[in-house]
């Protein structure tokens, strides 16, 4: 009696996850992306633009091109109010067009243009995919065979055996919720920005209450600027905690790559949600700044 229980429950575990591979949705498209460093390269059109190379920034609000590559494509620009960045960032947009990475289009209604020569990214990106896909699309990012992956919202349905935790949307950002533990012992709950175009870690100004802390310089859209870094003890993401986490005190609270590296990620902004499946790079120490 005792084995045949354990064959049909057996049987309907098989059965169970026959049907879950069969609900699977089907993407949109799939794309491999190179890495530099953390950051994610994927190949782009803009318009019916030969290739080029933009960075995967969830982080910028709008598509940004290069105004090399503007010029290269022959487009107009004209004067936009500037952009906050690390410090006040000087924008143009240009004409409306459309953005394709392999045959899943991107309406770009305002693309911004800002000059990316001091962004502390390849200098081979002519630009950068901005929020306008992860708001369009279901988004997976997969850093285990580095592909980059986009369903219609419509039909999709998560089938995987990640965690699920509120995504959430507010204009053209995207923010998460983290406990962050810093000093030991002391647990804070913050909103961050989701940013894929950033290598940091966690960036929080109660990292400046840390034990640990030295002087690092820091770099984005705009100046470079001297900064903090300090370790929390731990950040937790849903049921996922990271250990001994060093990360920068500057403002504008957020979470990059170093951290987001550690999952496969799904985006679902359509319903609020992301999904985390850890990796087996979740458990690598966060690197130490230099002194």
């Amino acid at each position: 009696m005792k084995d045949l229980r354990f064959a049909s429950t057996l049987a309907l575990a098989l059965a169970l996850a026959s049907i879950s591979r069969a609900a699977a949705p089907e993407p949109l498209g799939q794309f491999p992306f190179k890495r530099d460093g953390a950051l994610m390269l994927v190949e782009v059109r803009i318009n019916n633009s030969a290739p080029a190379v933009f960075v995967v920034d969830s982080g910028a609000r709008h598509t940004v091109l290069d105004p090399k590559f503007v010029r290269e494509l022959g487009l107009k620009t004209q004067a936009a109010a500037s952009v906050t960045g690390t410090g006040a960032v000087e924008t143009s947009t240009t004409t409306p067009g459309i953005m394709k990475i392999g045959e899943v289009k991107i309406d770009l209604p305002e693309p911004w243009v800002i000059d990316l020569s001091k962004v502390p990214i390849s200098s081979n990106a002519k630009g950068l995919v901005g929020a306008e896909i992860f708001r369009k699309y279901v988004v997976r990012i997969n850093p285990i065979d580095s592909t980059f992956t986009v369903f219609d919202p419509a039909t999709f349905q998560y089938t995987g055996g990640g965690a699920s935790i509120p995504l959430i949307v507010e204009r053209d950002k995207l923010f998460l919720e983290a406990e962050l533990e810093v000093p030991a012992g002391k647990i804070s709950k913050h909103k961050l920005r989701i940013d894929t175009g950033s290598e940091s870690s966690v960036n929080d100004e109660i990292v400046k209450e840390s034990a640990e802390l030295r002087s690092t310089l820091g770099g984005g859209l705009g100046e470079s600027f001297q900064s903090s870094s300090g370790v929390f003890t731990s950040v937790k993401i849903g049921p996922h905690a990271i250990k001994h986490v060093w990360g920068p005190g500057g403002p504008g609270p957020a979470i990059g790559m170093e951290i987001l590296r550690r999952f496969v990620l799904t985006f679902d902004a359509s319903r609020g949600q992301l999904y985390l499946e850890p990796t087996a790079a979740l458990t690598e120490p966060v690197p130490t700044p230099p002194e």
